[in-house]
């Protein structure tokens, strides 16, 4: 339903497809930036499993997944849940692959242009993301994107035997475009 083959100054975002689970795999090994990345946590998990728990996240109607590529190389995966045009809304979510992407404004650049494209190809109103309290990176990237605080959740997420907050922060079309001293149709 949502096709997209986006090209940003230094990458490629596409639709995700099963010829990339390989390039994935080790992101969905690594329990550290897995604790952040999913509310429910996954257990180590194979090459097959890991197919079928991504097919079954994208459904292709409310749910996508999308490869970011740097070359052929992916550097992140970039997801859209809650995805509704009657409700002209979505939740987004990024995930840097490996630890050797972080602080090379990879993920800056792929959000920038997911804004860009939402809002002004797919006509969104509102973006919206959760974060897990302690997730001081995801909270950095959007603030830096003009996402506000709206609120979180509070003790929603188990981890180790300890409850964390589900933090939400969200963006306007207006405050985007305001953002970018454009004005509204």
């Amino acid at each position: 339903m949502l096709e997209l083959n986006l090209t940003t100054k230094r990458l490629k975002i596409k639709r995700f497809c099963k010829n990339d689970i390989d390039q994935v795999y080790n992101l969905f090994q690594n329990q550290e930036v897995l604790y952040y990345y999913l509310p429910d946590q996954i257990e180590t998990i194979t090459k097959t499993d890991l197919a079928d728990f991504l097919s079954d996240w994208d459904d292709d109607t409310s749910s996508f997944l999308f490869s970011c590529f740097l070359n052929d190389e992916i550097v992140a995966i970039f997801s859209l849940e809650d995805f509704s045009l009657k409700q002209s809304r979505t939740e987004c979510g990024i995930a840097l692959v490996e630890q050797k992407f972080y602080g090379k404004g990879y993920a800056t650049e792929i959000v920038a242009a997911m804004l860009e494209f939402l809002f002004n190809k797919i006509n969104l109103n509102r973006i919206y993301i959760r974060y897990i309290e302690g997730n001081v990176r995801s909270y950095k990237l959007f603030n830096k994107l003009g996402f506000k605080y709206e609120g979180c959740l509070r003790k929603h997420i188990k981890r180790n035997h300890r409850y964390l907050d589900m933090n939400y922060m969200g963006l306007l079309k207006s405050e985007y475009l305001a953002m970018k001293n454009v004005e509204e149709p």
